[in-house]
């Protein structure tokens, strides 16, 4: 039963805690399998154990609890702050997002954040990012090669960047380009030995090291020197980016965000709010280029400027079937009653949206990619959470709802996707790879999100007018 406040209490009895099942390999073999392979190893363990399952991680041995499904992932995301925060703050992303961004803090200073950041993204303000993103595309598709390959995801991240760097510092983005180059030094490719040698490393809380630590730097230090040149601008009441919105944003004991502050919700705004959407967008685009018939139902919808009810439900099932990130992590402070267990203090807890998202008592032929199952239809909070869920929903899901509307918009008015020739697999037999390459592209780990394996390779045509 919930509480007053809406979320489930603790659990006081600690003497009946308990685990579930799960796979019985050794540490080391499910951390390397967790870090190149996780939606596999996420289906077969939830075929094998059902919708809860324990893996443990080495060196540390460390457990991690991965529930699924509605029921499951509500009683988690409700859950009290106090019982089940987040465990961003202990994650690899904390010392790249700061000490002070909304996703590594917890409690109240957590809603502190997250209601000073509301406004630039709530109501009325969205309106005014529309021209910045119709903009945006529109300019680097004057770029786009027309009549062979080209990789999708390396040209929707171009755009999502330029976006977020407008929308966050307005008319100074056109002076940006040292931004933009720090910015593009934190995505270097990540290969599968650097992906495993990440996982088996016993992780250190200090600010990372080498070529990204030194691309951390360079972003500090624009980004600092931006702030410190802003807080002097006499129009700063008059503008509408951003920036300038936070930097006049109080509390309610009217406080005013520090520049360290600042400086790490600019940075959660900008890495987070440009690769996530840029990756759903080349999601879209791969899945709606091998099914033809959905592709060619969206582009008539487009040409008739209609109600654009088809477009939300590309949308919809692209983030559900091809959910950027698999998981999100809470770390329990007390025990929890979760499903038939409870669970000890110090376990980490993991809403699985790659398998909620997929759930067959939710979702008819869960795999398949079915755009229309969504007329007349919305997500439900519980069952489709491609943006998480409870307090800690992303705060800026329905930007990228909007920016992804834009920019498949703007982009297949234009232009028609075709599906280019299949890239050579070694030794497999033409005809198996060229199935397999039209079934879609391999599901490939980034950092913490999942990308299309070959960055969404497509070719474009000129549509006829």
């Amino acid at each position: 039963m919930a509480s007053a406040a809406g979320t489930l209490p603790a659990v006081k009895d600690h003497a009946a805690t308990s685990l579930p099942p799960g796979p019985r390999w050794p540490a080391a073999v499910q951390t390397a399998a967790w870090a190149v392979a996780l939606p596999r190893v996420l289906d077969h363990c939830r075929d094998r154990y059902g919708e809860m399952f324990t893996m443990r991680f080495f060196p540390s041995g460390r457990r991690i609890v991965v529930v699924s499904g509605k029921e499951l992932a509500k009683q988690v995301f409700t859950a009290s702050p106090e019982v089940a925060p987040s465990a961003a703050g202990v994650s690899p992303i904390a010392p790249v997002m700061g000490p002070s961004s909304v996703l590594t803090l917890t409690g109240p200073e957590h809603i502190r954040q997250r209601r000073l950041l509301l406004p630039p993204f709530h109501g009325e303000r969205m309106r005014e990012y529309e021209e910045t993103i119709v903009d945006a595309t529109r300019r680097d598709l004057e770029d786009w090669p027309l009549g062979v390959a080209m990789t999708l995801q390396e040209r929707t991240r171009a755009i999502t960047l330029e976006v977020i760097l407008r929308a966050v510092f307005g008319v100074e983005a056109e002076r940006m380009d040292a931004m933009r180059e720090a910015l593009g030094a934190l995505f270097m490719p990540l290969t599968v030995p650097m992906v495993l040698r990440i996982a088996l490393t016993r992780s250190t809380p200090g600010r990372p090291t080498g070529a990204f630590g030194r691309a951390l730097d360079h972003l500090d230090t624009v980004m600092y020197a931006e702030l410190e040149r802003r807080r002097t601008q006499e129009d700063l009441a008059e503008r509408k980016d951003i920036l300038s919105l936070l930097l006049q944003a109080r509390d309610e004991q009217g406080e005013a965000m520090s520049d360290a502050e600042l400086r790490d919700e600019l940075v959660t705004l900008l890495l987070a709010g440009h690769e996530t959407t840029a990756t759903s967008v080349a999601w879209a685009i791969e899945r709606l280029v091998r099914h033809p018939d959905k592709l060619a139902r969206l582009a008539e919808e487009i040409d008739a400027g209609e109600s654009e009810e088809y477009m939300g439900g590309v949308i919809h099932e692209t983030m559900r079937v091809r959910p950027v990130v698999p998981l999100v992590v809470r770390i329990l402070k007390q025990p929890l009653r979760v499903g038939g267990h409870t669970l000890p203090a110090g376990t980490r807890v993991a809403p699985a949206i790659w398998l909620t998202n997929r759930d067959a008592r939710e979702y008819e032929a869960p795999t398949e990619f079915r755009p229309e199952r969504w007329e007349g239809r919305q997500p439900e909070t519980f069952s489709w959470i491609p943006f998480g869920g409870g307090i800690r929903r992303c705060i800026g899901a329905s930007f990228a709802l909007l920016e992804m509307k834009l920019m498949l918009r703007t982009i297949l008015a234009e232009l028609q996707p075709q599906l280019p020739p299949a890239p050579r697999r070694g030794p497999l037999p033409a005809a198996a790879g060229a199935r397999s390459w039209a079934g879609g592209e391999r599901i490939r780990r980034r950092a913490i999100t999942l990308v299309p394996g070959d960055g969404a390779r497509v070719v474009w045509t000129r549509r006829a007018a």
